[in-house]
């Protein structure tokens, strides 16, 4: 009976154990892609054209592991086209499965690691993309693949 008692508190104590998050390097590099599809709020013209966009995608490190592996990603942004020349910025949050999240601001070809929660408390960084666009989804809305080279810290 003794033994009984004393596996049972084993297995409830391991079961009750929460999940210990996957740790974050404090510094480093990282490449990865995000996969988006874009949804135009608004969209207006005159001299030039602007819009605003709500854009959700996933994060996957290339090598399959890893830093920004497995994250969602949602970003609201503003573009504007005036004589063939394309402008845009915004903001986006990635959050990872443990629901911890990174803030990032971005502008035409860099974005900005700008602070976290959890894991990413304090994170700082540049991250240089590059686009490749694809053949729009179902609906017409616009879907791309954005190639991510990220440096961070963690202060």
């Amino acid at each position: 009976m003794k033994s009984i008692l004393a596996s049972t508190a084993v297995v409830v104590t391991f079961c009750a154990t929460p999940a210990v998050s996957a740790e974050f390097p404090k510094t480093g590099e990282a490449e990865y892609e995000t996969y988006y599809v874009d949804n135009v709020v608004a969209k207006f013209g005159g001299a030039g054209t602007g819009g605003i966009v709500d854009e959700t995608g996933v994060t996957r490190n290339v090598k399959g592991e890893g830093p920004f592996h497995d994250m969602s990603v949602r970003c609201l942004y503003h573009w504007s086209l005036v004589e063939g020349t394309r402008h845009s910025n915004g903001s986006c949050v990635h959050i990872d499965k443990d629901g911890d999240n990174i803030f990032a601001t971005f502008n035409d070809q860099t974005t900005y690691l700008m602070g976290g929660t959890g894991k990413y408390k304090g994170i700082t960084g540049t991250v240089r993309y590059t686009e490749a666009q694809l053949h729009d989804a179902a609906g017409g809305r616009q879907a791309v693949i954005i190639n991510h080279k990220a440096t961070w810290q963690i202060k």
